[in-house]
């Protein structure tokens, strides 16, 4: 079973990119930064780490 990716990216009107959570359709944030106005090279790699960190076994501590 191919699971679907949490976030995605999108073009906004002014050239720069949002990405955003597929779940809620919100803008992504994590640890206080909001992930809008970004260029595109950046969000490329963001998405890729971002996946990742979800994918990533959770732990108490």
């Amino acid at each position: 079973m191919i699971e679907e990716l949490r976030f995605g990216a999108r073009k906004e009107h002014d050239d720069t990119w949002t990405i955003f959570d597929r779940r809620t359709g919100e803008i992504a944030e994590r640890s206080g930064l909001i992930l809008t106005r970004l260029n595109r090279n950046v969000v490329l790699g963001l998405v890729q780490i971002l996946e990742q960190i979800e994918d990533a076994p959770k732990r108490i501590h």
